[in-house]
Order: structure tokens, then C-alpha cells, then sequence
């Protein structure tokens, strides 16, 4: 059963997806999006990547409940995603939790959050905030600062630009060419650090300060470090945005007990990738579903995180 439903985050109504199987009480899952204004099912502007979409199915069919909600400021829930920062997407996992922990038709012992790229380097913060829940998965997670991040990302764009021929390669290398990656990066910090306005202006684009501030400043490691929930740790070999490798390295980290998946072949939005993974290739990998191996290593681990609760 899929239910449009709206909750609040301090003074913005998030609006989202709830869906119920035909079951007595299930687990549910709550999914924290990746970076830029994403709605509901993990699309945004240029990739209509469905992965909210494609997991919520999967665990319907297995009977676990999920919620899925649009960013504030993003589709049809309230709020300005122009000027919000990292804490307000955590204060609005939060608010997410609460609204189920209070739904009759579910296990309010068996909530779990599943966090994919930004989503999953915010969910140790979040969990964090709400010990109750059962557990956190993380799929595509960077373990990195913002800034290596940023050098490794144009570094492939660069290489991206490189290939392209005629005028056109011509106009986006004159435009989106980084010569000097981290000087580049160095020199957005200065930029976000000095600024008092609300808003700049990064790549043609206005952005919020506030997210780049508090990204630049953003330890996952710290929360990793002190978390006691139960992790599965999802990651693709051909992921070049989130390396694989900073998965890996989540159990190290955690005291708490971890179960890693690097998957073979798949990339930053779940799918399978036969070439060499580029931002230009997500446009065409998107036509197709996420890879069955991981609604499988979900859908797996949350049963059996919830037969252990339940005991």
C-alpha cells in the first residue's frame, strides 16, 4: 500500500511516500538521499536515477514497509533547499523517524536508515540522534573530506573532457576544465569561509554557503567512531564518486558490528557498469534497474537484524 503523507521538521512539512505491505506490523526503511535537490525517489535534475523507487519495491515484496520523502525545497515538500546546510538534512532524517516511530502499522523497533552517498556519510550523525533505531545501511559512502573528494571527481571530469571532440568539447572544456584541482578547491574554501552571505555562486550556479561550509567541515569518521548500531556497508568496485576502498574501511573504524559488500561492476547509482564508470555514463546506466545483488544484500541483512530483535 503506498500513502502520500506529510510530517513536520521544526516549521518546513516534508512531504513523501509511505509504503505498508500486507502484513502484520513490519520493519520499515527510511531513505536519506544523496547530495543536490533530490525528491523522493533519488532523482534529480539531468539523472533520473529511481534508486528510492527501486528499493522501496524490492522491500515491499519482501514485506518490509519504507518511507521515501522529498528534500526541503525540493518536489512537493516545504522549505528553501537554496539556503539549508548538512544539519538541516539531519534534522529532517530525524523528523522522518519520528513520524514512523509513531505509526501504529509498524515495528517501531525495527527502523532502520538507509543513507546512500551524502545520505550515508550523514546516517552514523543521524543514528546518533536516535538510538532506538535498529540499524543504518550505507550504500556508496565517502569516508574522504570534501576536498579530496572534489580533486578525485575533477580529476575524472577531467579525463571526461578530454574525449569529447569538435566545438562542443571545445565549449564544456572552456567552461567546466579544471586546471588545478585542488588549487581550485582551496580556493572555494576561502571563498565559503569568507563570505557572510546566504547564497554564492559556485560553477554558474547559486548554492547554498551553508552546505559548503558545513561540508568542508564534515567528519564522518568522528560519528563512525561512537556509533554502536548495527551497519551494512554497501560499495561498488566501478564507484568513482565514493571509492570502494572507504567501505572497506568502515569495520575498521566502527566498534560496532559491520557487514561489508563491495559489489563487482557496480557504479555510484547501483548499476552495473561493463566500461569504464564517467559521469556521462550515469545518463545511460539509468535506463536500466539497480543491480539485484544489492536489494538482496538488503533485504537480507534487515531480516535478519530483525529476528534477533524480535527474540
Amino acid at each position: 500500500m503506498y500513502k502520500e503523507v506529510t510530517f513536520p521538521s521544526d516549521k518546513v512539512l516534508l512531504s513523501g511516500t509511505l509504503t505498508v505491505p500486507d502484513c502484520d506490523v513490519p520493519a520499515c526503511v527510511i531513505m536519506v538521499h544523496g547530495s543536490g535537490p533530490q525528491d523522493r525517489d533519488g532523482n534529480i535534475s539531468g539523472f533520473n536515477m529511481q534508486i528510492f523507487k527501486y528499493i522501496t519495491e524490492s522491500l515491499a515484496e519482501q514485506g518490509i514497509a519504507s518511507l521515501r520523502y522529498d528534500k526541503r525545497g525540493c518536489a512537493k515538500s516545504g522549505g528553501n533547499f537554496k539556503i539549508a546546510g548538512l544539519s538541516e538534512m539531519v534534522d529532517d532524517a530525524c523528523a522522518a523517524i519520528d513520524f514512523i516511530s509513531e505509526q501504529p502499522n509498524i515495528d517501531s523497533r525495527n527502523i532502520y536508515l538507509l543513507g546512500h552517498s551524502e545520505g550515508a556519510v550523514l546516517a552514523p550523525e543521524i543514528a546518533s540522534k536516535r538510538p532506538s533505531i535498529g540499524g543504518i545501511l550505507m550504500l556508496c559512502a565517502s569516508l574522504r573530506s570534501f576536498e579530496e573528494d572534489g580533486v578525485k571527481n575533477a580529476a575524472v571530469l577531467n579525463r571526461d573532457l578530454d574525449k569529447l571532440k569538435g566545438l562542443k568539447g571545445m565549449l564544456l572544456r572552456w567552461f567546466f576544465y579544471t586546471k588545478d584541482p585542488l588549487k581550485t578547491m582551496t580556493t572555494l574554501r576561502r571563498k565559503v569561509e569568507k563570505t557572510k552571505s546566504n547564497r554564492m555562486w559556485v560553477s554558474f550556479t547559486r548554492v547554498s554557503t551553508k552546505f559548503y561550509r558545513e561540508t568542508f567541515n564534515y567528519d564522518v569518521k568522528s560519528f563512525l567512531k561512537s556509533t554502536q548500531h548495527p551497519i551494512l556497508a554497501i560499495g561498488g568496485s566501478k564507484d568513482f564518486q565514493c571509492h570502494p576502498d572507504d567501505t572497506l574501511l568502515i569495520p575498521q573504524i566502527s566498534p560496532s558490528l559491520v557487514e561489508v559488500h563491495v559489489i563487482e561492476g557496480m557504479d555510484h547509482t547501483l548499476r552495473f557498469q561493463k566500461h569504464q564508470p564517467s559521469m556521462s555514463s550515469y545518463t545511460r546506466s539509468c535506463a536500466s534497474p539497480i543491480m539485484d545483488e544489492v536489494n538482496q544484500r538488503i533485504v537480507e541483512w534487515i531480516n535478519s537484524n530483525s529476528q534477533q530483535t524480535n527474540r
